[in-house]
C-alpha cells in the first residue's frame, strides 16, 4: 500500500503541469487573457442575483485504522457539492446553500459517520441585513438571522470545516462590526445544527439517506469575539469568551456540557522579510459529564495555549518558517469527580495538526505538541506544506482522545508518536481548479505501543489526493 501511495503521489506530480500547457494553448481557459469562469457570468445574472458553489472529490487510504477497537486498513472516495444563491438589494440580502456530502468504496466493517456524509441539505438559509454609519462615520454592521455558517478568529473554537466532509452550521443571530479603524466585533446566539442520520444509523448514512438535519433548543451557544489592531509591536489583540449550555432532550443524550471559555490573542501576520507570530490562551470552566451515558456532573476546568513565532524570507518562493507549540491540558484523574480536559467546542485541528478525515492523529485535547512547518512555492502555480510535530499525552492517565485508547495507570507513557507530513497543491486553472495531494505519517511513541492492543499502537500512513472546482 505504502509503495502504491508513492507511485501515485509520484504520477501526480510528473502529470499535474499538463492542465496547464493545455491551457496555454486555449485563449478561454488561460487566466491571464480572461477572468475565472463562473456560473453567474455565463448565466448572465442581474447584478441582485448572485450563484456560486463548488465540487470536491477526494480519495483517502489509511494503512492501519488507529482507533481502538478497529483494525486493518481503510479508504474512501469522498465528494462534496455546494451550491449558493443570493438575492441582494441595498441593504439585505437572503442566501441559501445547499450541500451533498457522501463517501462511496469503503470497507464493509469501516465506520461512516455525519463528519463524512450529509446528503441534499440545507447548509445555509439567512436573511442578512448590512449597515453603513451605524454607530459611528465610517463603520459597518452586518446582522443577519437563520442557519448559516461560522468562522470566527483562527477557527481553533469555531469553525466552517474545510478539510472534513461535512461542515458544521447552526441557526440564529450573528451580528459583525468594524469600525473606521479597523475594530471589529462579533456577537452571536445559536442552536447547533445536529446532522442526520445519526452516526448510529450507519446503514442509512451508507446508502446516502435524506434525512434534513435539526435543531435542539436543548443546546444553545453564544460568543463575542472583539479584535483591534495597532497592539504591542505591532499586532492585533483580541479577546473572546464563549458560553456552550447542553442539556439532554427526549430523543438525544449530551454530555451536559455548562462551559464558559474566556481567551486572549495576540498575532501579527506573515509578510516578507518580517518575525510573525500568534499566542492564545484559552481558559474553559463549568460543568460536563465523562460521556453521554454518564449521570454525573463534573466540575470542568482547563486550558488551551497555542504559540507560533516564524519568518518569511525574500523572494519569489515565499520560504516561510514557523515554530509551533501548543499546550492542552487532558483529565488528571479519571476516578475523580474533576474534569481537566479542554473541550475545543467547534473548532477544526486541520491547521495544526494534519489532515482529519479517516486519519486524525491528535486533536485539541490532553495533548502536549511542538513542531516545525514550513511552506512555499517552489514554481508558479505550486505552493508546499511541509509539518513535524512530536505529540505527547498532556496527562498520562488521560485518554489518547481521537482514538479512545487510554490507561488509567498512567503506566504506559505520555508518547503518542510523532507527526510528518507534507502536502503539495497545484492551481490547474488559477481561481478555478485546484489539484492537492499529500501524505502524513504516524511513527507510533510509547503510548501508543504499550496501552494499545492490535494495529491501533503501530506505525501508520496517510495518503489523499483532491481535486475542487470552484464555479
Amino acid at each position: 500500500m505504502r509503495k502504491a501511495l508513492l507511485l501515485l503521489f509520484a504520477g501526480l506530480a510528473t502529470t499535474a503541469g499538463q492542465p496547464a500547457a493545455l491551457a496555454q494553448g486555449s485563449s478561454a481557459l488561460d487566466p491571464a487573457s480572461a477572468a475565472p469562469w463562473r456560473l453567474g457570468r455565463a448565466l448572465q445574472t442581474p447584478p441582485w442575483f448572485e450563484v456560486r458553489g463548488s465540487l470536491q472529490a477526494r480519495y483517502e487510504s489509511l494503512d492501519r485504522r488507529l482507533r481502538v477497537g478497529e483494525a486493518g486498513e481503510n479508504h474512501g472516495l469522498f465528494t462534496r457539492m455546494l451550491f449558493e444563491m443570493t438575492l441582494r438589494d441595498t441593504y439585505l440580502a437572503v442566501t441559501t446553500e445547499l450541500m451533498d456530502a457522501r463517501v462511496s468504496g469503503e470497507p464493509d466493517d469501516a465506520t461512516t459517520t455525519t463528519g463524512q456524509v450529509n446528503t441534499a441539505e440545507l447548509l445555509q438559509g439567512y436573511v442578512a441585513a448590512n449597515f453603513s454609519d451605524a454607530f459611528a462615520p465610517g463603520d459597518q454592521l452586518r446582522v443577519q438571522f437563520g442557519r448559516h455558517t461560522m468562522d470566527v478568529g483562527p477557527r481553533r473554537l469555531v469553525a466552517r470545516n474545510v478539510f472534513r466532509n461535512t461542515v458544521n452550521a447552526f441557526t440564529g443571530l450573528n451580528a459583525q462590526w468594524r469600525s473606521a479603524g479597523g475594530v471589529t466585533a462579533r456577537a452571536f446566539y445559536v442552536l447547533p445544527i445536529n446532522r442526520l442520520p445519526g452516526n448510529g444509523d450507519i446503514g442509512a448514512l451508507r446508502d446516502g439517506d435524506v434525512r434534513f438535519d435539526d435543531e435542539d433548543p436543548e443546546v444553545r451557544f453564544g460568543g463575542l469575539v472583539v479584535e483591534a489592531p495597532g497592539g504591542a509591536l505591532g499586532g492585533t489583540i483580541a479577546g473572546q469568551v464563549f458560553g456552550l449550555h447542553e442539556g439532554d432532550s427526549s430523543d438525544r443524550a449530551t454530555r451536559d456540557r455548562r462551559l464558559t471559555t474566556i481567551g486572549a490573542r495576540w498575532h501579527r501576520s506573515p509578510q516578507s522579510e518580517r518575525i510573525h507570530w500568534e499566542f492564545e490562551s484559552n481558559y474553559q470552566f463549568g460543568t460536563s459529564r465523562s460521556s453521554t451515558a454518564s449521570t454525573t456532573d463534573l466540575d470542568h476546568e482547563a486550558s488551551m495555549h497555542h504559540l507560533s513565532l516564524g519568518y518569511t524570507f525574500p523572494g519569489s518562493a515565499e520560504l516561510r518558517v514557523e515554530g509551533l507549540f501548543d499546550y492542552v491540558t487532558g483529565d488528571n484523574d479519571p476516578g475523580d469527580e474533576n474534569n481537566q480536559r479542554f473541550d475545543t467546542l467547534f473548532g477544526v485541528p486541520r491547521q495544526d495538526f494534519g489532515p482529519t478525515g479517516l486519519f486524525r492523529e491528535v486533536s485539541r485535547a490532553n495533548l502536549i505538541s511542538p513542531g516545525i512547518r514550513l511552506n512555499f512555492r517552489p514554481a508558479e502555480r505550486w505552493a508546499v506544506m511541509a509539518m513535524f510535530r512530536a505529540n505527547f499525552l498532556e496527562s498520562d492517565r488521560d485518554a489518547w482522545t481521537t482514538t479512545g485508547i487510554q490507561d488509567p495507570t498512567g503506566s504506559s507513557g505520555d508518547h503518542i508518536g510523532d507527526l510528518s507530513e507534507i502536502r503539495f497543491r497545484y492551481d490547474l486553472i488559477p481561481e478555478t481548479s485546484r489539484l492537492e495531494f499529500g501524505v502524513a505519517y504516524h511513527s507510533a511513541g510509547s503510548f501508543a505501543r504499550n496501552a494499545s492492543t492490535g494495529a491501533s499502537g503501530r506505525d501508520a500512513l496517510f495518503g489523499y489526493v483532491q481535486t475542487t472546482i470552484w464555479f
